[in-house]
């Protein structure tokens, strides 16, 4: 009971990790000079320093959660009666209180009030005015970041969108450019879109998307649904898909147990102890740990799916007087209504009618974190590849388009839009010629090689997916190289993501192997 207890609170604080990680980028390998021929402004997702003013120019950081070593052991040793209780009577009122209890101090100088504001005077760090604003070029160029973006992502994207407005005007006004190419990423595509709805497209010349969450972010989803499940194959194969940084022989250990347990239902079993506690904390725990956290950031709600929108305010507001939070549902219902559900039709204004170039680049070669049944959904390992690109046509992360689907692409001329490795139809993307897949690259990962990318997309007019041999539709990322090469049989593999398709004999002959190697370290080491 101890150890479902353990594993009960252990999901849920994972939680806050991932949450913390839905778009914070980690550097490349080597910085390269990338050069626009007009200024890009380049908004990036969520993860950027958050801080209460110290009224000296410094702040108190207050960003990213961080938990405690110790925290969860020492919540179960404190709390075991109360979960056991909770088992024999099947009332688990007292065990969510508990839980509430552990969660909400880790968000107290982090959550926003019920109209999606701080309370606390907390910000973003970084600031900005027009006299400051470097406007210089090199060689007659613009560098790619000189003008990026930061802003507190907690907001609504309609009230980034009007900061955002002045910094581009500034823009604008100090480079002496009429447009600016607009480029977002992640969280960035629901704040360029929210300013693209509201204020026109008069300075902007380029709107880029890169690994958009604007159709929604699945985990994300249903946390706010409460829907929370641990599928046996997502969680087998999301532990070949990570580094462990445990080296190989713990990693091999590792894997090759949870494939051999995976592959005898062991691994099954272990998980519904969970799973089987988290419908019975649904209502009890979920609304009110919600709209402590995550839930109190109109942002999030941006990156709820459409088809899952009422469903999660209907949780997340359960038992709640909505009159209270009336302010706070016109901001999320006032993107998700007039942003996020006819996207479509705003881009295609932008491009058909307003003559600005649109470009999408997606990332794709993992799976969803599996905490959802939706685990083996294709994708950057948080944004689902359908979503992101905009109407991609795929497999799964486990199995192809089937022959039939290719054979009829071939009768209808649009099997040049289907990827080498038979994952993904671009055919159905919004605007095929326009969109870009780059396999095995993560979406927590933006090398500056796609920053290359992007900039060609800049300083050429109508570029597409013919425009460059270099770029064609279908790419895959080189980690050890740090750079895009053109997707083929031979390298489509290239980040051997594949490693979790063994036979359980194969697996149980690495086990066997791992163990002894182990023994063998462990006597070396005494």
């Amino acid at each position: 009971m101890k150890t479902i207890f353990k594993k009960t609170l252990a999901v849920l604080l994972s939680l806050t990790v991932i949450f913390s990680l839905i778009a914070v980028a980690f550097p490349s390998a080597s910085a390269l000079n990338v050069y626009t021929d007009i200024p890009t402004v380049y908004i990036e997702g969520q993860g950027t320093t958050l801080g209460i003013p110290n009224g000296d120019g410094s702040y108190e950081k207050i960003y990213g959660i961080e938990i405690p070593e110790g925290y969860i052991e020492a919540a179960v040793e404190e709390n075991i009666d109360v979960f056991l209780l909770a088992v024999l009577t099947q009332d688990w009122d007292d065990f969510c209180d508990v839980l509430y209890e552990k969660f909400t101090p880790l968000y107290a100088e982090l959550k926003l009030d019920e109209k999606g504001q701080p309370t606390n005077g907390s910000k973003e760090t970084w600031d900005w005015s027009k006299e400051t604003l470097n406007a210089g070029t090199v060689n007659g160029g613009y560098e790619f970041d000189q003008f990026r973006y930061h802003y507190d992502w907690r907001l609504s994207p309609y009230q980034i969108a009007d900061e955002l407005h002045e910094y581009i005007k500034a823009v604008c006004e100090v480079t002496g450019h009429e447009k600016v190419a607009l480029a977002g990423r992640c969280l960035g595509t629901c704040i360029t879109m929210a300013y693209v709805e509201k204020y026109g497209t008069e300075y902007i010349a380029d709107h880029i998307m890169y690994a958009s969450a604007l159709k929604g972010v699945d985990f994300c989803t249903q946390a706010f649904c409460g829907n929370l499940y641990l599928e046996a194959d997502g969680v087998e194969r999301f532990f070949y898909d990570i580094d462990l940084g445990l080296g190989s022989t713990m990693t091999d250990f590792l894997q090759s147990f949870l494939t051999v347990a995976n592959k005898t239902y062991g691994l099954d079993l272990a998980l519904w102890s969970v799973n089987n506690v988290m419908p019975k904390i649904k209502y009890n725990l979920y609304p009110r740990l919600l709209r402590d956290t995550y839930a109190s950031f109109p942002s999030y709600w941006a990156m709820v799916s459409p088809d899952y929108f009422e469903e999660a305010k209907s949780v997340v507001f359960d038992g709640m007087d909505l009159e209270f939070y009336s302010e706070f549902i016109d901001l999320i219902d006032s993107y998700h209504y007039n942003v996020q559900v006819p996207a479509e039709e705003i881009i295609k204004k932008q491009y058909e009618e307003d003559g600005v170039e649109y470009y999408n680049i997606t990332k794709y070669g993992m799976q969803s974190v599996p905490v959802t049944e939706n685990s083996d959904t294709l994708s950057d390992r948080y944004v689902d590849v359908t979503g992101a690109s905009l109407g991609a046509t795929t497999g799964t992360i486990s199995t192809d388009l089937s022959d039939d689907y290719i054979e009829i692409a071939k009768i209808n001329g649009t099997d040049r839009y289907i990827s080498p490795d038979k994952k993904i139809d671009a055919s159905t993307c919004l605007y095929p010629d326009k969109t870009w897949f780059i396999k095995n690259l993560n979406h927590k990962d933006f090398p500056d090689v796609v920053n290359l990318l992007m900039a060609e997309m800049i300083n050429n007019p109508d570029f597409s997916i013919t425009s460059d041999e270099s770029y064609p539709q279908f790419m895959v990322y080189d980690a050890e190289k740090d750079n895009i090469l053109p997707l083929a049989a031979e390298n489509e593999n290239t980040a051997g993501n594949n490693k979790w398709q063994t036979t359980f004999w194969e697996a149980l002959r690495k086990l066997i192997m791992t163990i002894i190697r182990l023994i063998m370290d462990s006597q070396i080491t005494v």
